[in-house]
């Protein structure tokens, strides 16, 4: 009852909002519209195109098979959960959400499992944070890097520590081990159930990976309308993070917010770990879209939610923790001055941003596809023998 009222009023205050301030709603919109457009879709566009080959033609399930000691052993969870650890891993969320609840259905993971799994697998797109934040927004690739390895340890740790701790106050015993399977027998398993010819899924990846992108732009430009209407409130209140209702709201928009904010700061440390926390945490439409396949199955969204304040919270200090030890570790192995190794080249800047996320993201794209397709027909080749 409570909560039918609070979405009520929200909705209601929205449409009051853009209805009486209709010039703000488009400013807001048109900000959004230009930060997807010219960043978000030219950089994510090829390796999403390029992850679904990698599904199609069993990349994803060889290196489950790879992975499946580390699931039974290490997080106690079955080896078919590692398929949705990999493909949020690659792709980011919500992309492992699904097969984790499919699994639920088909009784290979129990709810606590699951509960455990849907926490673990949250996580940034990889490309988004290395190609469109490094290359795209800091012309500093290697800040992309810095963020997205404090990002991922920081899930690890939590994820040794949280498994570690279930196992010893649950009744749950750990799986049982399942039959060995090697790479070459995943990938043609995987293969197998997928089905489609090389065309096909060309076809199927470039129109599904279009609409993933008008899907994460509609998040963005509405979120950015909210947070536009929102801003004069927490502007008042919190004047030294301007970006916090960004944040809050969509990661995507927060990102770049902390970015723009970056620009006036001494050191570009606290802008970075601040990055980290924003894209652990996801926003409020990172959790309503995991929200969207788990209500229904008992999962509950409180302790997702705790889950995520505390992967933002270790990602942030990880970050902080490892900037200097890097720094002089990487200085020294390129024979780079320590003090200078993470200071922006002005001769580096990218003037296209077009240019400068197209080139490099089309060309690992080609060959990671030419790659995938001589082993689709390797393997082909030698299952007819």
């Amino acid at each position: 009852m409570h909560k039918t009222i609070f979405i009520a009023a929200t909705m209601l205050f929205l449409v009051l909002a853009v209805v009486l301030s209709p010039d703000i709603a488009l400013q807001a919109s048109l900000s959004g519209i230009s930060l997807w457009w010219n960043l978000v879709f030219p950089g994510l566009l090829p390796f999403l195109i390029l992850y679904e080959f990698m599904l199609a033609f069993g990349l994803i399930h060889g290196f489950n098979a790879l992975l499946s000691p580390f699931m039974r052993r290490v997080l106690k969870l079955p080896p078919a959960a590692g398929l949705p650890l990999l493909m949020s891993f690659s792709s980011g969320f919500p992309t492992g959400v699904e097969p984790t609840v499919k699994l639920l259905q088909n009784n290979e993971l129990t709810t606590s499992q699951t509960q455990r799994l849907i926490s673990y697998i949250h996580l940034p797109n990889p490309v988004f944070i290395v190609v469109i934040l490094g290359s795209g927004v800091f012309h500093m690739p290697q800040y992309g890097y810095m963020i997205l390895l404090s990002i991922w340890l920081a899930a690890l740790l939590l994820m040794l520590i949280h498994a570690s701790w279930t196992s010893r106050n649950s009744s749950l015993q750990a799986p049982s081990a399942a039959n060995k399977t090697y790479f070459v027998e995943a990938m043609q398993l995987g293969q197998q159930l997928d089905g489609r010819s090389f065309g096909k899924v060309l076809g199927d990846s470039v129109y599904s990976s279009v609409q993933k992108l008008f899907v994460i732009g509609g998040f963005i430009i509405f979120a950015s309308v909210i947070a536009a209407f929102i801003d004069p409130l927490l502007s008042r209140l919190l004047p030294s993070f301007p970006f916090i209702e960004q944040v809050l709201l969509e990661q995507h928009i927060g990102s770049f917010a902390i970015a723009n904010w970056s620009t006036g700061q001494q050191s570009i440390i606290p802008s970075l770990a601040l990055i980290a926390a924003c894209l652990s945490f996801t926003g409020i439409s990172g959790i309503l879209q995991v929200s969207y396949y788990c209500t229904s199955v008992g999962i509950s969204m409180l302790a997702f939610l705790r889950y995520r304040i505390l992967h933002a919270t270790a990602s942030f200090l990880v970050l902080f923790l490892l900037w200097q030890p890097l720094n002089y570790m990487l200085g020294k192995l390129l024979g780079t001055s320590q003090a200078t190794f993470f200071t922006p080249d002005p001769s580096s800047a990218i003037t296209n941003p077009w240019l400068g996320l197209w080139l490099p993201s089309l060309f690992i794209c080609l060959m990671l596809i030419l790659l995938t397709a001589i082993t689709h027909l390797w393997h082909k080749a030698h299952h007819r023998r």
